[in-house]
Order: structure tokens, then sequence, then C-alpha cells
């Protein structure tokens, strides 16, 4: 049981750099596969104990599924931005974004299916209050680099805006879009800027 628990980054690294060969779809089934094959480590070692002590089973089997986590926590920490895999397809959230930007441009709303909350659309409409869009133009796009398999749930999207701040002149940033898998479809989460 302990040696799963060592090795079990070891197993997240490899899963990794099975995410950029060409059979990347197995990964997710893999990992879930992993999941499934720990627990019942776990479970098969503590049945084997439980007839010492029970207090002693528990603590082993609790501080395996502990150790395991606190080794895994640091490889699903964000360290990057890098494009997103193929298997993802087209859209990744950019017709979302668009739909944002096209909204903002014309002065109206977007539709509410294109916010991840209520709270996410109320401080974008603060932060562009006063605000026109004039132009925008998508510069780069991607997702989250990590050491644990890519997550295709999340997406960063950066766009170059050009606004005009009231009747004052006009002035140029990248906005950054981060949008959500949400049930099927894609939702604008968080924007940086301008």
């Amino acid at each position: 049981m302990w040696i799963a628990v060592a090795l079990t980054p070891a197993a997240l690294l490899c899963l990794r750099l099975l995410d950029d060969s060409a059979i990347a779809l197995l990964a997710q089934p893999i990992l879930g596969v992993m999941i499934v094959l720990f627990l019942a480590l776990v479970a098969a070692a503590m049945r084997t104990s439980v007839a010492r002590s029970v207090p002693r089973t528990l603590l082993e089997g609790g501080g395996a599924l502990l150790g395991a986590a606190l080794l895994v926590l640091p490889m699903m920490q964000v360290i990057g931005q890098r494009p997103c895999p193929d298997r993802m397809g087209a859209d990744r959230g950019l017709q979302v974004a668009t739909q944002m930007f096209d909204a903002w441009r014309s002065g109206g709303r977007p539709p509410s299916q294109v916010w991840t909350s209520a709270a996410v659309a109320d401080e974008w409409r603060e932060r562009i209050r006063g605000r026109a869009l004039l132009d925008y133009k998508l510069e780069d796009s991607g997702c989250w680099e990590r050491l644990a398999p890519v997550t295709t749930s999340k997406t960063w999207h950066g766009y170059r805006v050009t606004v005009r701040q009231g009747d004052g002149d006009r002035f140029s940033k990248i906005v950054t879009v981060h949008t959500r898998a949400t049930r099927g479809s894609w939702s604008i989460a968080e924007i940086e800027g301008p």
C-alpha cells in the first residue's frame, strides 16, 4: 500500500506524458482505473490488518489516502499556459467569449448562459461601465499546464481590445477570458482586464 502511495506522483507524470501523445484519449480512462485500483489496494490492505487492530487499520488507511492526496496536490497546481489538445475541438469556449465581446461592442447584454454565475456577469458590467468597445481580436488561446494530465474543462483566451473611455482617447489592452465547461457547453468564469 505504501509503495502505491509513493508511486502515485510518478503514475500521474506518466499520464501527463501520455496526454501529449497520439493516444491521449486513453489518459482519462486510465486515470479512472488507477484511482479504482488504488482504492481497492488500500481496502485490501485494511481488510488484512483489521483483525489485529481496528484503530491502527483506520489510521493506516486514512494515512495512505492523506499521503497520496498530499503527493498529488502539487501536481494539480497550474504551472503555466499551453495550447489546448486537439481532442478538445475548435470551440473551447471561444463562442461564449465572442458573444460577450459582440454584446459589449453593440452596447447590449450577452445571453445569461454565457456566464457561470450572475456575480461574474455583474462584476463585468461594472468594470466596463463608461467604456465602449471599438474592436477586438483573438491573440492567443489555450489550456493550463500542470504536471498531472491537462484539464480539458478550463481554458483561457487572450484578446486585444480597443476601447474608448467615455469621450476620451482610445486605448488598447489585452483582456483574458477564462472559460469553463459546464453541462455540455462553455461559460465565462472570470475576465482579467480591461
